[in-house]
């Protein structure tokens, strides 16, 4: 009986916490792992720009495997959103600040920033990928991990967050990794 628990302890131990299934956007053109049966959500987004305010519908496929969530967004950006490096900035810079409002973080450290797999002949107009510690809405410590991506007109939001130490860096590489653009 006793050896009987121990295996079942042990087999418990060794069970894949992330079941990593692929998941196809056509109308966004893109493909990902995610860990969990996804949900999708469309809201509409707001923001002042330098080149005019943009209103846009972000469409967000997105899973949690307990306290970590796992999503990606994406959103078509008006041209002047995207038409130079000081629009870009800007467009990014909405995108980053507010994401770091929603785990309550002051400053995110630079990561990769990398192409996308898939790219093909489109234009990869900017990459950014950062890290952030800070809370969740309970209040506890969260590590928030995101890579943004602007291809020709069409922005892609990575986003990676759970609380300080649930996701292990395997996951964040599968979850990241996996992302690939279609035709």
């Amino acid at each position: 009986m006793v050896a009987a628990a121990a295996v079942l302890a042990l087999a418990a131990a060794c069970s894949p916490r992330f079941d990593w299934r692929e998941h196809r956007q056509p109308e966004a053109g893109y493909v990902v792992a995610l860990p969990d049966r996804p949900q999708t959500a469309v809201r509409e987004i707001g923001f002042a720009h330098p080149g005019g305010p943009v209103r846009a519908e972000m469409t967000m496929l997105s899973t949690g495997v307990g306290a970590s969530l796992f999503a990606v967004g994406s959103v078509r950006l008006p041209p002047f959103a995207v038409d130079s490096p000081a629009a870009l900035d800007a467009t990014l810079a909405w995108f980053r600040d507010g994401l770091l409002r929603n785990v309550q973080a002051n400053e995110a450290a630079p990561g990769d920033d990398g192409k996308p797999a898939g790219l093909g002949a489109r234009t990869l107009r900017a990459a950014q990928s950062f890290s952030a510690a800070g809370t969740t809405g309970s209040g506890r410590p969260a590590r928030l991990a995101v890579r943004l991506y602007v291809v020709d007109d069409r922005l892609f939001q990575l986003v990676a967050l759970g609380a300080e130490g649930e996701i292990p860096p395997q996951a964040l590489e599968t979850f990241f990794d996996s992302f690939r653009l279609t035709p």
